[in-house]
Formats: C-alpha cells, sequence, structure tokens
C-alpha cells in the first residue's frame, strides 16, 4: 500500500474546484482531466450530449461532477479547433462582486434613493462582470499565437478585433444610468419614499399604459436587500426592470462581434460554458438568465451556444424554450432511471466502480490492495454507492474518512469501516447544516426558517423510522411479511409524488435521496426516498432491504412506510394559510382549494391569504444568540475546514474544499485573522491559516 497515493486520489475526488485538478498534474503525463475522466455513462454518452450542438443544461447536486464534465468537454473542443470555447464561473463572478467595487457614475441629476441605487449597482456590476468575463477570454484567444495566424490576410485585421473588443469592455464597464433604467428605478425610489401602498399576493401591479401602482403594506426605512427582492417578487415589476438593465448593454455589437471572429477564424460557434449559479439570490438568478444567457442563446443566429451547470429544483429557464435544449441530470436516480429496480441499482454501481478503479490505475495503483480481501470487490462498491449515492465528492470523503481510521494505520478497508465513514461524513459535514449554520451563519431570516423547519421535519422522518422499526418487531404491522427477515431495514419511506418538493431541502443537502419509482398496493404512483447512509449509522437504523427474496422490489412499498400522513402532519405543526384583510386562518390542506381562487378569502371574499410559517419559538431562540458570533458562510465553512484537517493550510487548499477562490479566501481568513478566530502565518514564502483555540471553543468545542 501506498499511503500518499491513496490519499492524493482521496483528495482528488472530494475537491470543490477542480474542474482542471492542476494541483495533480505531477502525478500524471497527460492533462489531469484527460487521464481522470470517467463518463457516468458507457461510451461517454453524458459528454457526446455535451458536445452535441445544442444548448445543455447539466443539473446535480453539489459534488456530482458536474464541473469536470465541462472541463473535458472543453478539453475536446479546443483539441478539435472547429468551435471557440469560453468557461465562466458564475459563483465565483457573484462570490467577488460587492457594493464597493460597482462603478457608479451619472446619478447626481436623477432623483433616485441611494439605498436603491446601492443594490441596483450590485445587480449591475454582477452582470456586468460576466458579460466582461465572456469579452476578456474572447481577447485571451486572439491573442494565442495560433489564433494571431489565422487572422493573417484576412479583411479583418487583429488589431480591429482588439480593439474592437476593448471598445465593448468599456461601455459594459462603464457604470453609467442608461435611459432605459432611469423610468424604473425612479418609480421604484418614489414608491419607497412615499410608503403609501398595501400589499396583495403579488406586491405591485404595473398597469398598461406603463405606470406601476404600489398594492401593498408600507415599506418604510433605508432602502435595502430585502426591499429590493420584495419589490422585484412582482413579476411585472421585475420584468420591466430586467428589460432596461437588458437594454443597457450593448449586447447587438457584442454578438455582432462574436459572429465577426467567428468568421475571420473560420470557426463554427462559440460555446460558453456557465458553470454554478444555482446558490445565488433567487433575484440575481433570474436577471442572470434574463439579461445574460436568454440574448446569447436566441439572439446569435446559432453562433453561441450555452452549457449551463445548475442544482436540480433550482433552474429558471426565461425566455429559453427548454423543449429545444438539451437536459442531463446527474443525480444517480434520474441518470439510470428504470422500470426495475436491481437495473437502476447495477447501472448505478458500474459507474461507482469504473470511477473508483480509473482513479486508482491511473494513479498507479491497483484499488484492490486497500480493501480486506475476506470480501469480494463488488460489494465494496455497492456499498460505497449505497453510502454516497455516486457523488463523486461523497466517494471521495468516504476515502478520506478510511484513510484516517484504516490505511494510515496500515490497516485495509473493510465493510464496517466504510460504514464509520459515511457516519463521520454525516455526523462533520452533514449534521452541521442544521446545528451550527442556523446559530452561526449571517443569512436572510427566510434560509435559517426552512432549515429549521428541515430539521424538524428530518427529526419526524427518524422518530418514525424508528416507530416503525418497533411495530415490526412487536408484530404490530406487516403482518407475516416480515417474519423471515432478520432484523428488517427501516431506510427507505414512500411518499405521495405531488410532496417531493416538501423534501428538496433535505435532498439538496444529501439528507435524504430520491430513490425509486413505483406503484403500491393500491395501484397509486409513489415515491421512494432513502435515508442517508450515515444517518441510519448514526441512528441505528438498518439500512437497505433485503435482496434474497424474490420479491425484494415490493418491500419498499409496505403499508408501513407509507409517510404521507407524517408530512401533512409536518405542515400542519410548521405551517397555516391566513388572510391579510381579516386574519381567518385555515389549515395548510386547503392550499388546493384557495390556489383555484387565486387565494381569495373564504370568509371576507375581500383579503387575499398567503402561507404563514409558524416559528414564533424559532424567533425567540434566534434572538437569544449574540450577534458578534454570527459570520458569513464562507467564513463559517472556512473555519470548519481548519478546524477538522488540523493544520495550517493554503487559501488555495481552503477554497478547494469550501467550494470558494483563493482570493476570496485570502481576504475572509484575513477578517477572521482580526477577530482572533485565525492565525496567520508564512511558511517559506507562503501565507497559511490555522484555526486559533478561540476559534475552536467558540464554534467547534466538541472537537478540542
Amino acid at each position: 500500500m501506498n499511503v500518499e497515493i491513496f490519499t492524493r486520489a482521496a483528495d482528488s475526488l472530494r475537491q470543490f474546484r477542480r474542474a482542471e485538478l492542476k494541483e495533480f498534474s505531477e502525478d500524471f503525463d497527460q492533462d489531469p482531466v484527460e487521464a481522470l475522466y470517467v463518463d457516468p455513462l458507457p461510451s461517454n454518452g453524458v459528454l457526446k450530449t455535451v458536445l452535441s450542438g445544442n444548448t445543455t443544461f447539466i443539473l446535480g447536486r453539489k459534488g456530482t461532477g458536474k464541473s469536470t464534465i465541462f472541463a473535458k468537454a472543453q478539453s475536446n473542443i479546443r483539441q478539435a479547433e472547429k468551435n471557440l470555447s469560453i468557461y465562466v464561473d458564475v459563483k465565483a463572478l457573484y462570490e467577488i462582486t460587492s457594493a464597493n467595487e460597482a462603478p457608479i457614475s451619472d446619478i447626481e441629476s436623477v432623483k433616485i434613493n441611494r439605498g436603491l441605487l446601492h443594490e441596483h449597482f450590485i445587480r449591475k456590476n454582477f452582470l456586468s462582470q460576466i458579460l466582461k468575463e465572456v469579452i476578456v477570454e474572447l481577447r485571451k484567444i486572439l491573442t494565442n499565437q495560433g489564433f494571431i495566424d489565422k487572422f493573417l490576410g484576412r479583411n479583418l485585421k487583429y488589431e480591429d478585433a482588439l480593439s474592437n473588443l476593448d471598445k465593448l469592455l468599456n461601455r459594459v464597464v462603464s457604470g453609467k444610468l442608461s435611459a432605459s433604467e432611469i423610468p424604473i428605478l425612479e418609480y421604484i425610489s418614489n414608491d419607497h419614499k412615499s410608503g403609501e401602498g398595501r400589499k396583495s399576493s403579488t406586491g405591485f401591479s404595473v398597469e398598461a399604459g406603463g405606470s406601476a401602482s404600489p398594492a401593498g403594506p408600507e415599506i418604510s426605512g433605508k432602502f435595502g436587500l430585502n426591499d429590493f427582492d420584495e419589490i422585484m417578487s412582482n413579476s411585472e415589476v421585475y420584468q420591466k426592470y430586467a428589460d432596461a438593465v437588458l437594454r443597457s448593454f450593448p449586447y447587438h455589437n457584442i454578438i455582432d462581434e462574436i459572429k465577426a471572429i467567428l468568421d475571420e477564424l473560420q470557426m463554427g460557434r462559440l460555446v460558453v460554458f456557465f458553470d454554478d449559479f444555482s446558490e445565488i439570490n433567487w433575484v440575481n438568478q433570474k436577471l442572470f438568465v434574463d439579461v445574460i444567457l436568454s440574448p446569447l442563446n436566441n439572439s446569435s443566429d446559432e453562433k453561441v451556444k450555452l452549457k449551463v451547470a445548475a442544482y436540480p429544483g433550482r433552474v429558471y429557464y426565461g425566455n429559453i424554450d427548454p423543449g429545444k435544449i438539451d437536459t442531463i441530470r446527474l443525480d444517480f436516480y434520474e441518470i439510470y432511471k428504470s422500470n426495475d429496480l436491481q437495473t437502476m441499482e447495477s447501472r448505478s454501481i458500474d459507474y461507482t466502480e469504473r470511477l473508483l478503479r480509473t482513479r486508482f490505475d491511473e494513479f498507479g495503483e491497483e484499488i484492490e490492495q486497500y480493501f480486506d480481501p475476506s470480501q469480494d470487490m463488488s460489494e465494496y462498491f455497492r456499498l460505497i454507492f449505497e453510502c454516497s449515492f455516486n457523488v463523486p465528492r461523497i466517494i471521495g470523503y468516504l476515502l478520506h474518512y478510511c484513510f484516517r481510521d484504516r490505511i494510515s494505520q496500515g490497516e485495509t478497508i473493510t465493510a464496517p469501516s466504510i460504514k464509520l465513514a459515511a457516519r463521520k461524513y454525516y455526523e462533520d459535514v452533514l449534521v452541521p447544516y442544521f446545528d451550527r449554520k442556523n446559530r452561526f451563519v449571517l443569512e436572510p431570516f427566510e434560509r435559517k426558517l426552512d432549515r429549521h423547519n428541515q430539521q424538524i421535519l428530518l427529526k419526524d422522518l427518524i422518530s418514525e423510522a424508528k416507530d416503525v422499526r418497533r411495530k415490526i418487531s412487536t408484530g404490530e404491522v406487516g403482518g407475516g411479511y416480515f417474519h423471515t427477515i432478520t432484523n428488517p431495514p427501516v431506510s427507505h419511506f414512500s411518499i405521495l409524488p405531488r410532496m417531493e418538493k416538501l423534501l428538496s431541502s433535505l435532498e439538496m443537502n444529501f439528507i435524504v435521496t430520491k430513490y425509486h419509482e413505483m406503484r403500491d398496493k393500491d395501484g397509486n404512483d409513489v415515491t421512494i426516498f432513502a435515508l442517508n447512509y450515515g444517518l441510519c449509522e448514526t441512528e441505528r437504523l438498518p439500512w437497505g432491504y433485503p435482496r434474497q427474496r424474490r420479491d425484494d422490489r415490493s418491500y419498499f412499498v409496505q403499508r408501513c412506510f407509507y409517510y404521507a400522513a407524517l408530512i401533512h402532519q409536518f405542515l400542519a405543526k410548521t405551517q397555516t394559510i391566513r388572510c391579510d384583510n381579516c386574519s381567518a386562518s385555515f389549515s395548510i390542506d386547503k392550499k388546493d382549494s384557495l390556489e383555484m381562487y387565486q387565494w381569495k378569502c373564504p370568509e371576507c371574499l375581500v383579503g387575499t391569504c398567503r402561507i404563514i410559517h409558524l416559528a414564533a419559538e424559532y424567533i425567540d431562540e434566534l434572538k437569544r444568540f449574540a450577534d458578534e458570533a454570527s459570520l458569513e458562510e464562507v467564513e463559517y465553512d472556512i473555519l470548519q475546514i481548519l478546524s477538522e484537517e488540523k493544520k495550517s493550510m493554503r487559501a488555495g487548499e481552503i477554497g478547494n474544499l469550501v467550494d470558494a477562490t483563493y482570493q476570496l479566501v485570502g481576504k475572509r481568513t484575513s477578517k477572521l485573522n482580526e477577530k482572533g478566530l485565525v492565525e496567520k502565518s508564512r511558511e517559506d514564502g507562503i501565507v497559511k491559516s490555522k484555526i486559533t483555540r478561540r476559534g475552536r471553543d467558540l464554534y467547534f468545542p466538541e472537537q478540542t
């Protein structure tokens, strides 16, 4: 066994920002992406779809390999030399864009609230930076010697192309208010100042004549993020704002310049890879699509094709027709979907095996030597799939914990050690999503409330699973079905398909995962979900189903695993429906009927009903925490990594594990250093950061 190679193989899987895997270049004779790429489908099915001539959306949760697929696709495009390609990390640009960096000019002559301008230019600057990145990357292509040679003797001179791009760049980042932006900003500013509106279910209404009239509760005080997002929640006001911002950019010139460059270089099209925009604010997501994606996709005469990475359930298409694009879903149930459960599982496990064997083969090692030979490798691959659901980053974490517990001690990996690794991943990485982030992370109250409600739901799910296990053991449920099953698993449960969205936050954070779709004993369609393997290890709940039985597929639809009633109970205790006029309250079960009648109150027939979250005790609980202990989410994540790794780390190393640029990490560690939470030192000319005792005691006392 080679301890060093094993840990590098594990680290290459668990890093976030690893689209090019630059840190591992020394390990291979060729580009690391070329050496390590493993397609989720046989015969590079996913890669071929991404390389097709269509606009493509690739959807998957964190760590499912979206960036790696993009890196491989871009590598192939460059080698083919038929198209140009550009990669834009949307999330990274969003992180480094701040109000202080937004160029604000020519505003003295207009009467617009300064706070509104502040919020407007934050968004305008973010969109400007994306277009700037596209233009800058095009300019880099033109300065490549191979492309310079292509210009020789052609009508469009090389210097002219660079000059045109520079002019466009200056216009994009000028920061001036355009004539199209001023009217809508003045309306928002004037309405905010008057504070006379009463808010309806949609917030603001815009009349046919083009003027907007307020229709909601008074908005007063300083203009901030919540005010801006509240106003933009009205579709008509938002559309006017988005159209105004769109017209402020020289899109006609940008697209014409792209076409001219492609023609001169005799290239077919420009392929732009937009990576990871799902974590940004919802209003900013919509603006990104409406102001950046849609114009590039719809107005370029097929000369620009987009490849977009996003999270499932958090995708806004705007004016992009979903029926005319390719959509790839990477989560294992979606990509290996089959009517037959065993077929779906075998395809998933095949990818697990291909991924791990390729990884170790390219590092020059046989994977078998790291696993206890008393069990067949096929069983190890199945277990790793069950613990990770084929998410490469989670597989990397499992190997990382196995390295700590077994490989570093000179011992091989066993099935119990993989299960322990799954438990540690759950307790160290997933649990903080609830327990610590709600206490210490600065974020909108709505996000804290959602996380709080999801925590309630998770506790209910765990309690129900334990209760079902007890009832099975006492014979209260199941009749004779469970008599021949030793230690019956209770990790999977079924719900109605329309309830899936209620589990979306838990699923996005890998607490639960969609596993299958089938029909229950009564012929009704149901969705099967599985609890996280590490969670089940922590709670001592058997995971899986009895594969030895011929009717194992029917195990999931036993009536004791049907949790629809639990979901209804959860909604009843966390949400209600209330009229904004007469304050009448209605059960959440009335949602569908009220929605049918546009949410009009059945009591007063005047007011509009809306869903209200019942969190009075939670609000009081939040107030008990001191403000000075709160951190931005990325700052908390930095401290968590430093606490877990127990060593001094470079900004780039930290960034790879918290999904942030090294520049952002450098700024935030300096801020944490000023708070006494991080200690900075210089080792061999390299600045490194380490969590202080104070930081560990305050945020991670159990690790001291």
